[in-house]
């Protein structure tokens, strides 16, 4: 995996001209949900509650979402590992709703703000 990681981060400062660690950063910034939902429990009924999410979820989160998008860009596809990883942090990185990451966090958002 070592190897993959050294490729996606040299993939990325050719095409980005950009350092990749402060892509990896902006990404993870960028895909790292702030809010998530909880089950509460009282008496018998059972509801939905939007609560924060601290600092270690989020961005365990984040890299579990990144990571899940890398394993599914390759799942069926002609796609190196490593191109994968490098196409999904750029996109996060920049805040795109191609990412899967970023997708998904907006979901979660969106999830926890209806039910507040």
């Amino acid at each position: 995996m070592l190897k993959a990681t050294d490729e996606a981060f040299d993939y990325i400062s050719k095409t980005t001209k950009k350092n990749p660690i402060q892509v990896l950063v902006e990404a993870i910034e960028n895909s790292a949900p702030r809010e998530d939902v909880i089950r509460l429990q009282r008496g018998g009924v059972v509801y939905n509650s939007a609560v924060d999410i601290a600092p270690i979820q989020r961005l365990d989160e984040a890299l579990k979402n990144i990571a899940l998008a890398t394993f599914k860009a390759t799942f069926k596809a002609r796609k190196d590992i490593s191109t994968a990883l490098a196409e999904e942090l750029i996109a996060a990185s920049k805040n795109d709703q191609k990412s899967f990451a970023v997708k998904r966090k907006d979901e979660i958002e969106r999830i926890a703000q209806g039910s507040r």
